[in-house]
């Protein structure tokens, strides 16, 4: 079954669209008889106008989502037939690393030795900031949470923020992911 959910609901909605539209060209044409002016007859038709292109363009919204949807289903079938050792050859996505569920419980660490336990082992952590008293400084931290979340957790706390560089490679052409933490 190809129409997911998501698709037959767009497929409603611009149907839906599409019947109010015919019931705005019957009141208009009804309204003829009424004694309309020309003025009110060519707002009404500017609308219908306006109307039929947000259609449209709903219409292409909608096949555009459908194909993106089509395309992430074939990837993560052929990704699905894949071995544990084949998924190790190939680096994470962004979107797993950073939704990757983590649990972390440390009684007194760095924000360095924390973000350290948060990420996976292949990387490296750096720590910017001018006040060596913040990177010194021991936390106490304990979640379960996303990655992403729990970083955003630990860091807005403080006022820091965090970036990902995930296409970074050593001298040796290798991948070296890095995650900068920095002052806002």
């Amino acid at each position: 079954m190809k129409a997911s959910l998501k698709t037959k609901t767009l497929i409603a909605a611009a149907t839906a669209m599409t019947v109010s539209l015919s019931s705005i060209a019957v009141a208009t044409a009804e309204n003829v008889n009424n004694s309309v002016s020309p003025e009110e007859l060519e707002v009404l038709k500017i609308q219908l106008i306006d109307a039929r292109a947000a259609v449209e363009s709903a219409q292409q919204v909608a096949e555009d989502i459908v194909k993106t949807a089509e395309m992430d289903a074939v990837r993560i079938r052929a990704g699905a037939g894949k071995t544990s050792e084949e998924n190790a050859k190939d680096p994470l996505s962004p979107l797993v690393i950073k939704n990757a569920a983590v649990a972390v419980e440390i009684a007194a660490g760095t924000l360095e030795e924390i973000a350290i336990a948060i990420m996976p082992e292949d990387w490296r952590i750096l720590v910017d900031v001018k006040d060596h008293k913040i990177k010194e400084r021991r936390f106490q931290y304990v979640t379960t949470k996303s990655r992403e979340q729990a970083l955003s957790d630990l860091l807005n706390s403080i006022g820091m923020n965090h970036q990902y560089f995930f296409e970074l490679v050593n001298a040796d052409g290798e991948p070296s992911p890095l995650l900068v933490i920095s002052k806002r």
